[in-house]
């Protein structure tokens, strides 16, 4: 048992809370802060008996060892009494880097990573690892309706974590296997440009220790590129698994896909190519830990999704409305043509928050063809986010590259939620997408139905 005291600020978030109740189970003593006293996370840290104060004082840091953090408190919070006593007595670090530095400490560490698809991978990986009693620790950026959490506490020493590119969080962990979903531009209030975020990519894949694994996708160009950057004396150092979803006989049906690896037969309920991309890495993963076929095919064919990832979250009047945390115009077209699969004669709506001023600027581009199984487009107004500036764009600039007929810019939710109320008919579907307020509108469009 540790007797390192820790202090969370911000730990009703999402992934400060997963950390915590991670670094209790691990015998850390633990204390927290928040600037408001509910959150949809702060129920199961006051079950486990974790004191958290409202609001932000420096007292709280009296005989703490570490203060962990969101990265985002190094962009907006400086200037919070904790922050800056906590950063003068070299105490400060991101939750990423206290989950590296303590909590993977003497562990197996497998790191999912990439710019789309993360959580989901994550999730059918740990769920699997855990039907296969191989008891992993496990940090996922999205709660698991089975866990009810975005964390599992483990008895193995294999450590399973969702990481991400965003401030370099990942090159926090040492692992001894990375799957690798894919390589896109994204997060430009970070990265200055693709360059920088190859770079990134380029220190994470060399933090590869032990079994030094790296299992990609062998489909995606920016990996290629990745790989050519690293060069080939040095992927000799490591143990390469490639998939590819070409050449395999995949069978798109409305409530499920059926694909085949290597003579052997995989289900998923969860649509969409992009998925069994996902699935395809998670298999090797599984067979290089030994879990036998059947209990991957089971595990996989099981796996319900995880939340905000094509959630349907209400059905009236035979209308159906889902709520999607995509938010980069790859991910929307992917999910969009997910939701296609499922319902291929439906008319599908569908609403976006674009996320940031700076991304929506330099992914403005990709938005012409995110929408091509769409038949009603509506684009909501920015989601600002950590940005200062707005750089002449708005939601206006998507619907010009877009270029659809049945594309509309509205500026505020109520509009929206009027508009979709008058408009849609029944066994039409709704998807509402975006990693901001989203989230509510789509709530907001369930209750007006």
């Amino acid at each position: 048992m540790s007797q390192t005291k820790v202090h969370f600020m911000g730990i009703g978030g999402s992934g400060l809370s997963g950390v915590a109740v991670l670094a209790k189970a691990q015998g850390y003593q633990v204390s927290g802060c928040d600037l408001v006293e509910k959150t949809p996370y702060i129920e199961k840290l006051k079950k486990l008996k974790i004191p958290i104060s409202v609001g932000h004082d420096a007292s709280h840091l009296n005989n703490v060892d570490v203060l962990s953090v969101t990265p985002a408190a190094f962009f907006q919070n400086k200037n919070h009494p904790e922050f800056i006593r906590g950063k003068k007595e070299k105490k400060l670090m991101t939750w990423q880097e206290f989950l590296g530095k303590y909590l993977q400490k003497d562990k197996t560490v497998i790191c999912i990573a990439g710019t789309h698809g993360k959580s989901t991978t994550t999730a059918m990986a740990s769920l699997l690892f855990e039907e296969a009693k191989l008891e992993p620790w496990a940090m996922v950026g999205a709660t698991l309706k089975k866990w009810q959490s975005n964390a599992r506490v483990g008895k193995s020493k294999i450590f399973i974590t969702e990481s991400d590119e965003f401030y370099d969080n990942f090159l926090s962990y040492k692992p001894d296997v990375i799957v690798l979903n894919n390589i896109e531009f994204d997060h430009p209030d970070y990265f200055k440009n693709e360059k920088q975020m190859f770079e990134s990519f380029r220190k994470f894949i060399e933090n590869l220790q032990g079994m030094k694994v790296l299992i990609y996708n062998k489909d995606d160009s920016g990996i290629k590129k990745l790989l050519e950057l690293i060069g080939k004396e040095r992927l000799k150092n490591l143990n390469l698994y490639g998939y590819t979803t070409k050449g395999s006989k995949i069978v798109y049906r409305k409530n499920e896909t059926e694909f085949e690896v290597d003579g052997d037969e995989f289900k998923l309920k969860i649509p969409g190519k992009y998925n069994v991309s996902n699935a395809l890495g998670v298999i090797i993963l599984g067979k290089l830990f030994k879990i036998p076929i059947a209990e991957i095919k089971k595990s996989l064919s099981e796996f319900e999704g995880i939340e905000r990832r094509l959630e349907l979250i209400g059905e009236k009047k035979n209308i159906k409305v889902y709520d999607d945390y995509a938010h980069h115009p790859t991910a929307i077209k992917a999910t969009l043509e997910g939701l296609r699969q499922k319902y291929p004669q439906e008319r599908i709506w569908a609403i976006v928050e674009p996320h940031t001023f700076s991304r929506t600027r330099a992914l403005l581009k990709f938005y012409k063809n995110a929408f091509d199984e769409a038949d009603k487009i509506i684009i909501t107004p920015i989601f600002r986010s950590r940005d200062q500036e707005d750089f002449g764009i708005s939601g206006e600039s998507v619907v010009k590259v877009v270029r659809k007929k049945d594309i509309q810019y509205l500026d505020s939710f109520d509009k929206i939620v009027r508009l979709v109320k008058e408009g849609v008919r029944p066994k039409d579907i709704v998807i509402v997408m975006g990693a901001g307020q989203s989230y509510d509108l789509s709530r907001q469009i369930l209750n007006s139905l």
